[in-house]
């Protein structure tokens, strides 16, 4: 049985084992990467303990996810990710149920809502492009492609638009987006 709960860093070694598992692939990338990026956001200012959260199959650690804060427009609410299973583990929803319980604490701490850069498999949770309402995350419009929102307070879905800024992690000395 999978259970759920908030990550904290006695956790870290494990929640980075596992998002390695979901991501690495030859020529990754050892330095910015899904897994030590876990480790980064602990410094961040954006990074909010409460909303990150965790998957445990017993006492191992298989999943992670993580909401930090994020801006569009002046607005604040949040940027999700890096949400990640470890292979083995996958397409048993353990996945879902981490995103599911990071929507419900997002909307139990009334922020309006929560941006990620993925593919259409966020779809199932309500999430959509920012395309429509002028929400960019770059100048390249691969990453805009790319650029989903999900709002939480329906009566803001209209009145945001602009660039969305993730936490200072996300970014590399010279401000681009890692």
């Amino acid at each position: 049985m999978t259970e759920i709960k908030t990550f904290a860093p006695a956790y870290l070694q494990e929640a980075k084992t596992a998002l390695k598992s979901a991501f690495y692939h030859e020529g990754s990338n050892e330095v910015f990467n899904e897994w030590e990026f876990a480790q980064t956001l602990l410094r961040s200012a954006g990074y909010l303990p409460e909303l990150c959260v965790i998957a445990l199959e017993g006492n191992e650690v298989v999943g992670y996810n993580a909401l930090t804060k994020a801006e569009i427009g002046g607005r604040t609410g949040l940027a999700l990710g890096p949400l990640g299973v470890r292979q083995e583990y996958q397409n048993r929803g353990i996945g879902s149920a981490l995103v599911k319980e990071c929507v419900r604490r997002a909307e139990e701490s009334g922020y309006q809502w929560i941006a990620l850069l993925g593919g259409d498999y966020y779809s199932r949770f309500g999430f959509e492009s920012g395309k429509p309402y002028g929400i960019t995350v770059s100048d390249n419009a691969f990453d805009n492609e790319h650029l989903q929102i999900l709002f939480l307070d329906q009566t803001v879905k209209n009145r945001i638009t602009g660039k969305l800024r993730y936490c200072d992690a996300f970014y590399d000395a010279e401000g681009n987006l890692l």
